[in-house]
């Protein structure tokens, strides 16, 4: 499975789901559903802009100002795909920057799968529909995360982190979610 195109595609799929009068709603995220899914394609578009060897400073720049503009489908559709071209062409291996430094594209791409996934679980909560992502989404985006969990949590991107309370036997879905500080 190409895990970048299924959560795409996942992510996308939540997004057309999104009833028309939620978009100001609060998400689990503390940012309403708009701005959930601006951050998420203003990430796909940034990783692009990395993964051409733009700089950090310069990608921000370019993507000043609101990028769903009145067609937020097509805007998660395009940067979606951009992102996964990027990731195609690039080398594992190739350095990415990160807040702490240099990366792997391959690390990067664990981080850029994780938003991905989780924010259309966001989005589910906040919109109040059936929060059921996905199986083999949330099963192929664990079995590559679950190794490297320590590591990623150590950046503090994931609010409060794992609650300590989900049992190893719970769903899948539930234990993934968990540990990335939201809970199901």
């Amino acid at each position: 499975m190409d895990l970048i195109a299924a959560a795409s595609a996942e992510f996308e799929r939540v997004v057309r789901a999104l009833p028309t009068d939620s978009w100001e709603l609060p998400t689990p995220s503390d940012i309403t559903v708009r701005e959930l899914v601006e951050h998420v394609v203003v990430g796909n578009r940034f990783t692009a802009l990395l993964l051409a060897g733009v700089s950090r400073d310069d990608a921000r720049a370019a993507l000043a100002g609101d990028q769903l503009g009145d067609d937020p489908i097509a805007a998660v559709r395009e940067s979606a795909a951009s992102q996964a071209q990027a990731f195609a062409a690039a080398p594992a291996e190739q350095p990415v920057p990160f807040p702490t430094g240099d990366i792997p594209a391959s690390a990067f791409l664990r981080f850029r799968l994780v938003d991905l996934v989780v924010h259309a679980w966001d989005l589910l909560r906040a919109a109040g529909l059936d929060e059921t992502l996905e199986p083999a989404v949330a099963s192929g985006l664990w079995e590559l995360v679950e190794p490297h969990l320590d590591w990623m949590l150590a950046f503090g991107a994931y609010g409060d982190g794992p609650s300590g309370t989900v049992s190893p036997q719970a769903p899948l879905q539930t234990r993934m979610l968990d540990a990335f500080g939201r809970r199901p």
